[in-house]
């Protein structure tokens, strides 16, 4: 019975407590990186505040529960569980700032984590430790015990090659950041985060320390830190406060480099914002709304199908509809799906000017013509777009035409396709060449969504490698085309 009761307790756990701990960071690290899509749109300060700390809370508590379980099955009952289910959910606390600054591809991901960094990695440091036996001699971190005798040269090596490795990484990381991506530049500093704390955290301090992290004073500061930091993430989606983030915020906007015509057509309708003048255009906005130099209205008369019969015996070009673009460009970031309130209005075309985001966010842009009269898809077999492009990246812009019908309920529209611009040409020094001409053309189905439609909306999907540098390119005129020809 006795030797039944020693092997019982000599079996050791099947979970070790290092698979505890990032057991409980990885489950609550995917709840923070999950919860924040789809994106939020809020309304109010309170809801913003409030949506921050739910969140904080959300993923503390599920870091707290799969602790809990996992200890409970490794039948763990010592005060000091309780203690270490405390600090590692304390922990946990960055990951919904984190989860948030990394999804918005922000520079304060480097920072957030380099804090989370040191802490799991100390953590992970006081298990390995406080598992080891006691021995009364203590362990070179690039020093020896004592000043008589010779250092370990192979591990002083080594660590010294570590620490070397790790400052070259965080360097390249922090470069990274903002050349790069902020994501890019936040992975790099983790690492090396991880190796310093690992290198500079040996067994006096693993045995030696007293932390405060469990303490409840300790817990509420850093849960109230962790949602200050979260709610000035969410700002950039807080609708009302002068655009998608408000104006306050510098990283939510987007940013032109070159002056804009102040000429203003009286025909928009569309007054100068006060105090402002398109010629001082360097600050960043929210968002952007682009109207033409020049407005040229057209009075539609769409060709009907029973013309087509006649158009072979007389010249085929007098059956095209050509209509002048004269509509409106807009610039815009996610979540938006338009320019908010507050954006900046000027005259212009977006060929002749170099838009960017000022976040490394993806920029949005489209161009919208409103023809003023329904027309039926089945007067036109295809319709044509004619563009100017002074674009420098080959091969990074689809143009998407989609029809709506703003006049039945719910504006019911039918996508046309995706067609690829290729008449960009490569930048090159001293880069001053006109735009080039290219028309577009998109087919239309013959079992359309719709039947009629009196607006056109050009969508221009960027490829992701410049998706943060508006396209320059223009459009120029929309060419619809009867059926037959």
């Amino acid at each position: 019975m006795s030797a039944f009761y020693s092997a019982h307790v000599s079996t050791p756990s099947p979970l070790p407590k290092w698979t505890v701990l990032i057991s409980g960071l990885l489950g609550a690290g995917v709840v923070a990186f999950l919860m924040w899509w789809p994106q939020p749109h809020l309304v109010s300060w309170s809801g913003l505040l409030a949506l921050a700390t739910k969140r904080v809370l959300l993923v503390f508590g599920v870091c707290y529960a799969i602790l809990s379980v996992l200890c409970a099955i490794r039948r763990d009952t010592k005060t000091g569980e309780r203690r270490f289910i405390l600090r590692t959910s304390s922990h946990s606390l960055w990951l919904a700032p984190l989860a948030l600054f990394i999804y918005e591809n922000s520079v304060w991901a480097v920072a957030l984590t380099a804090l989370v960094a040191v802490f799991v990695t100390k953590s992970l440091r006081t298990l390995q430790q406080s598992s080891a036996p006691v021995t009364t001699e203590e362990s070179p971190v690039l020093w020896s015990a004592n000043m008589f005798d010779l250092p370990d040269l192979s591990l002083w090596f080594w660590q010294l090659s570590a620490a070397i490795g790790a400052a070259l990484c965080a360097q390249t990381g922090a470069v990274a950041a903002f050349a790069v991506s902020p994501r890019s530049g936040a992975l790099l500093v983790g690492i090396s985060f991880v190796i310093w704390t690992w290198l500079f955290t040996g067994q006096v301090y693993a045995r030696n320390q007293r932390t405060l992290a469990d303490s409840p004073p300790r817990i509420l500061l850093t849960m109230t830190l962790a949602i200050v930091f979260t709610a000035i993430g969410l700002t950039r989606y807080l609708h009302g406060a002068g655009g998608s983030a408000g104006h306050s915020i510098p990283w939510a906007s987007l940013v032109r480099r070159v002056s804009l015509s102040s000429q203003r057509s009286e025909q928009t309708g569309h007054e100068q914002p006060t105090g402002e003048s398109p010629s001082h255009f360097s600050e960043a906005y929210s968002g952007i709304v682009l109207w033409p130099e020049k407005q040229t209205y057209t009075k539609l008369i769409a060709p009907t199908p029973a013309l087509v019969n006649t158009a072979l015996a007389r010249n085929q070009s007098e059956m095209l509809l050509d209509i002048p673009f004269n509509g409106v460009y807009w610039f815009f970031r996610a979540p938006d799906v338009g320019p908010p309130k507050g954006s900046r209005e000027a005259h212009g075309s977006p060929e002749m000017f170099a838009m960017r985001s000022t976040d490394y966010h993806p920029m949005s842009m489209e161009a919208h013509q409103n023809f003023g009269s329904l027309i039926s898809v089945d007067c036109c077999s295809r319709i044509e777009i004619a563009i100017r492009n002074a674009d420098r990246y080959p091969e990074s812009v689809f143009m998407e035409l989609i029809l709506t019908n703003n006049s039945s309920p719910g504006k019911p529209s039918q996508s046309l396709g995706k067609v690829m611009v290729k008449s960009t040409q490569r930048w090159r020094l001293y880069d001053d060449r006109p735009p080039v001409d290219e028309t577009l053309s998109f087919a239309i189905p013959p079992n359309s969504a719709i039947r009629r439609f009196d607006e056109a909306t050009v969508v221009f999907h960027l490829d992701a490698r410049r998706a943060q540098f508006g396209a320059k390119m223009g459009v120029e005129r929309f060419v619809l085309i009867p059926r037959g020809l």
